[in-house]
């Protein structure tokens, strides 16, 4: 038998016990010697298992990293430029709270405050001979009241005050200014529409009363600029309740007895404000950190100046009226209407005196206290109205008008300031 055919059979016969079928009996035939009679099926692959879920689900990826919030100050520090940060002068322990008060025993000064003149000769005398009369205030007591706060922001500060003063015009230990036409005199009002001829005035009596109100907010930083000199630039609201009222009086024996002139200007104003505070120590500063290698809470004295301003603005309610009395006859009488009118007010303040100040309970705690001489200047207060008659021959005649006159408040005199923090 052929080999290759032998061959052939035994190949058929292995698959058909294998598999126990035969897909095709058809013999093909190499040019060699290989001769494949029919194609076995293969086995399937076995699929591999499905892994767990854990293993197979593909891990989250990671949440990115949150970038640091910048530091308040960051944005405003350019790069490679690092800020000139002066130290704090604030007293003793660096934080808290503070309250303070003042007892100011202060002058006012008017201006444009003449109401007549008293000359020594009669009229119509060509050179007429005297002096004005003009509204005289006293001295008097008022206060002043505060509390305050330190931030942590760049060491800042703030404080909220009040100022009260209450001022009348004096002669001697009276409230009012007053005089009598000397023998041979006569006298003169010059801010009303007095129908009393000139010749006839016998005395005259002025009144006057000024009240006083500021509510002030300020925000600052206290910083050294030297081992011995500290600088508190502020910027802040001031607003103020003002109320000026002044009260004339005329007699004469004739027709008519009395004449009364009153006259009012009540008025608020509200404004931005901005100042700065100095002190000069002698020596080293007690709340500088070293002093001469020591570090020390001790008293310590220094010269203090402080000047601040603000622009205001301002509403003026304005009232004036006359009255006439006349002996068996009606009275007579002036009373101008819209009156009231809105100004810009500038103000000017400053104080400068001698300070002390001490910290104590291991530097938590501060006490202090200053005394000064303060000034401050409002302009535009006294709103007066001028009234003159058309026909001095005979001004019973005449219709009267009036004139508007503007003029200054002036407070001056002694401040003793007390400061606690803890």
């Amino acid at each position: 038998m052929n080999k290759n055919v032998l061959f052939s059979m035994v190949a058929l016969t292995a698959c058909a016990f294998a598999d126990g079928d035969i897909e095709d009996s058809s013999a093909l035939l190499t040019d060699n010697d290989l001769v494949v009679v029919g194609e076995c099926k293969p086995k399937p692959e076995c699929k591999p298992k499905p892994k767990p879920k854990s293993e197979c689900t593909p891990k989250c990826e990671p949440k990115p990293v949150c970038k640091p919030k910048p530091k308040p100050c960051e944005p405003c520090i350019r790069t490679g430029v690092a800020p000139n940060v002066l130290t704090s002068s604030r007293p003793c322990y660096d934080g808290g709270f503070y309250f303070f008060a003042d007892a100011l025993y202060w002058h006012a000064d008017v201006t444009n405050a003449e109401w007549a003149f008293v000359s020594n000769t009669s009229f119509p005398t060509p050179l007429a001979s005297g002096a004005n009369q003009e509204l005289a205030f006293k001295w008097n007591w008022g206060f002043r009241v505060g509390i305050g706060g330190d931030f942590e922001h760049d060491q800042w500060d703030t404080n909220i005050y009040y100022t009260w003063f209450k001022n009348r015009a004096a002669n001697n230990s009276t409230s009012q200014t007053s005089f009598t036409t000397p023998t041979g005199g006569s006298a003169s009002s010059l801010n009303s529409n007095i129908n009393i001829v000139d010749s006839s005035i016998a005395s005259g009596t002025a009144t006057t009363k000024l009240t006083f109100q500021v509510l002030d907010w300020e925000l600052g930083r206290s910083f050294y600029i030297s081992n011995s000199i500290s600088l508190r630039p502020h910027i802040g609201v001031k607003g103020a309740l003002i109320k000026l009222k002044e009260s004339q009086t005329f007699s004469a024996p004739t027709f008519p007895a009395t004449y009364s002139i009153s006259n009012s200007t009540r008025s608020w104003e509200v404004g931005p404000s901005a100042g700065i505070n100095s002190n000069w120590y002698f020596g080293c500063a007690n709340t500088m950190p070293t002093c001469k290698g020591e570090v020390k809470s001790r008293p310590m004295w220094s010269i203090f100046g402080d000047v601040s301003g603000a622009l205001m603005y301002g509403h003026f309610k304005n009232s004036h009226s006359e009255s006439g009395h006349h002996t068996g006859a009606p009275d007579s009488g002036f009373v101008p209407h819209k009156l009231n009118r809105n100004l810009m007010v500038p103000v000017l303040t400053g104080i400068l005196g001698l300070a002390w100040d001490v910290c104590f309970a291991c530097d938590k705690m501060h006490f202090g206290i200053r005394a000064g001489y303060e000034l401050q200047y409002w302009f535009r207060q006294n709103q007066r109205f001028s009234n003159f008659n058309n026909n001095s021959a005979n001004p019973s005649l005449a219709a009267p008008s009036y004139t508007r006159t503007t003029g200054d408040l002036a407070l001056q005199g002694l401040t003793v300031d007390v400061r606690f923090d803890f």
